[in-house]
């Protein structure tokens, strides 16, 4: 029985893409670069801030102080209004009361900060029990490498195959699959179906509810 789940944050449970956009919007302007339109951002973000920037700067490669700078702006930026126009996914507070009435343990896992990872959780998903909040942390690698996940898998006491992970990018997809756990795609975030199935999600989730309907015969 696979009664173990963990989420990514960022376009699986919460709508984070508009604030996101504002502070690194903020954070070029201040540098002299032009601001980049909200929708691109969806293929800007999941790999981390600094990786973000570098994604940003892919057609015009700045020098690592340049993108450094640029980090600490958005950071400080983005701790004044994180939440300005973040909200969870209509139905993910019916998938995780779902979950967590059928006993699953729970964890998130993101390539966001863990500062402003664990302010997310606190302040949208109070109400569930998650076995582990994970942002990127000093000496831990960022995912798609699975150690971070590995380690929650620790704290389900729980093997990887006993465990699915919901993600709604390639990043997510490549660390399930490394880690050996069942990933599920999630079509309502920011990238489409065809990068979920490229990079081999054995699910595929429309809403929150197709979630439900997958996992309540586990």
């Amino acid at each position: 029985m696979k009664k173990n789940i963990v989420f990514d944050l960022d376009g699986t449970l919460l709508d984070t893409l508009e604030d996101i956009a504002i502070s690194a919007n903020e954070a070029l302007k201040t540098l002299g670069f032009e601001a980049r339109p909200i929708e691109r951002y969806r293929y800007y973000v999941g790999e981390g801030v600094f990786k973000l920037f570098e994604n940003i700067f892919a057609q015009d490669v700045q020098s690592h102080e340049t993108v450094r700078r640029a980090v600490e702006l958005f950071e400080a930026h983005y701790a004044t209004q994180f939440d300005r126009h973040t909200q969870p996914y209509e139905g993910i507070g019916k998938l995780l009361s779902f979950l967590q009435a059928r006993g699953f343990k729970m964890a998130i896992l993101s390539n966001k900060p863990d500062a402003f990872t664990k302010k997310c959780a606190l302040k949208y998903f109070r109400t569930w029990k998650f076995e582990a909040v994970f942002g990127v942390r000093e000496g831990v690698p960022r995912k798609p490498d699975p150690t971070a996940v590995l380690e929650i898998c620790e704290r389900f006491s729980a093997l990887p195959e006993e465990c699915f992970y919901l993600g709604d990018t390639m990043i997510d997809m490549q660390t399930a699959n490394r880690a050996g756990m069942k990933p599920i795609g999630a079509l309502w975030g920011f990238r489409d179906e065809a990068e979920l199935r490229e990079h081999h999600a054995a699910y595929l989730a429309k809403t929150p509810g197709e979630v439900i309907k997958l996992l309540a015969a586990v």
